[in-house]
C-alpha cells in the first residue's frame, strides 16, 4: 500500500506544473503539497529518473521531454486535434468568432485546441493548455452533462461552486438542473459566467460510437450574442458532425495510412493559435 500512496502523490506534483508556473524546486513543492521536503524531492527524483521531469539550474525542476513522447502517443491514437484543426478554422473563416474545443481531464476543462475569431472585435478566450473549472464555461457543462451525475456531485459535494460573475451557477442543485436542461437539449451556453463580457455557445463532440468525446465552443462578445445565437448553434452543431464523421473515416482507415499522415497544420497557413 505504501507503493499505492506514493503514486497517488504523484498526479497533484504533476499538476503544479502548468502555463504560468513551469519550474519548481523542492522546497516550493513541500509547502505547496504539505508534506517534508525530504518526500518532496524523493518523488520529484522518481519523475526525473522515468522522464517525467528534468531538471533545471539551481536545484529547479521542469516537464520532462516524456512527456512530449507520451502526447505523441496519444495523439496518434485519437488525433483529435489534428482530425478537428480544418473543421474548427472553416467555423472561425465562416463565422469570425473565436472556437475551442475542450476535454474534461481529472475533473477540470482542458483546453486542447482554439482558434482566434477573425472581427475587429473578438474574444480572446482560453489559452490552449490551459484549465478552468467545468461549472462556469459552456464545455464545462456539455462535457458534465455526458457523464454519470454522481461523479459530478461527488465533485463537488464538499467543495465551493466558486463565483466569478453575477450570473456564475453556485449551488448543486440549480447546475445539476442545468446540466439535465444540456443533456437534453445537446447545447450549453455561459451567458457571462465565467468573465461578464463574453458568452459561450457549446456542443458536445462524438466519436464513431457515439460517446462524447469532447466539446466544442463558439465564444462571443455580449452585444453580439443575442442576435446570433441561433446561427452559433447551428453552426456548432455542423461543426461537431462534421468532426465525428472524420473521426469515423480515420479509424476506417489502415493503421499506417493515418499515422503516415501528416498534421494538417503542416499543409498550410492557418490563424494563430495562443
Amino acid at each position: 500500500m505504501a507503493g499505492l500512496s506514493t503514486v497517488l502523490k504523484l498526479g497533484p506534483l504533476l499538476d503544479l506544473f502548468t502555463l504560468e508556473r513551469h519550474t519548481w524546486g523542492v522546497s516550493e513543492v513541500a509547502e505547496a503539497l504539505s508534506m517534508p521536503r525530504s518526500s518532496a524531492h524523493a518523488l520529484l527524483i522518481s519523475l526525473v529518473e522515468i522522464g517525467l521531469l528534468q531538471t533545471r539550474g539551481r536545484g529547479r525542476y521542469s516537464i520532462g521531454w516524456r512527456v512530449l513522447e507520451l502526447g505523441e502517443v496519444l495523439r496518434s491514437r485519437t488525433d483529435l486535434r489534428t482530425l478537428s484543426a480544418q473543421v474548427l478554422e472553416d467555423l472561425v473563416r465562416e463565422h469570425g468568432e473565436t472556437t475551442h474545443l475542450a476535454v474534461m481531464d481529472r475533473k477540470t476543462v482542458l483546453y486542447v485546441d482554439k482558434v482566434r475569431g477573425t472581427h475587429n472585435i473578438v474574444v480572446q478566450g482560453a489559452r490552449i493548455g490551459s484549465r478552468l473549472e467545468p461549472h462556469c464555461t459552456a464545455v464545462g457543462k456539455v462535457l458534465m452533462a455526458n457523464i454519470d451525475r454522481s461523479r459530478v456531485v461527488e465533485h463537488y459535494a464538499n467543495r465551493e461552486l466558486q463565483r466569478y460573475t453575477s450570473t456564475t451557477i453556485t449551488d448543486l442543485p440549480s447546475l445539476l438542473a442545468e446540466l439535465d436542461e444540456v443533456k437534453k437539449s445537446g447545447v450549453a451556453f455561459d451567458r457571462g459566467e465565467q468573465l461578464e463580457e463574453i458568452h459561450c455557445v457549446a456542443v458536445p463532440v462524438r466519436d464513431e460510437m457515439g460517446a462524447v468525446v469532447a466539446a466544442l465552443s463558439i465564444s462571443v462578445p455580449v452585444n453580439r450574442f443575442a442576435v446570433r445565437q441561433a446561427d452559433l448553434i447551428q453552426a456548432a452543431r455542423g461543426a461537431a458532425t462534421e468532426i465525428q464523421r472524420r473521426i469515423t473515416h480515420a479509424l476506417d482507415q489502415p493503421a499506417d495510412a493515418v499515422s503516415g499522415t501528416p498534421d494538417v497544420r503542416e499543409l498550410r497557413p492557418i490563424q494563430p493559435r495562443s
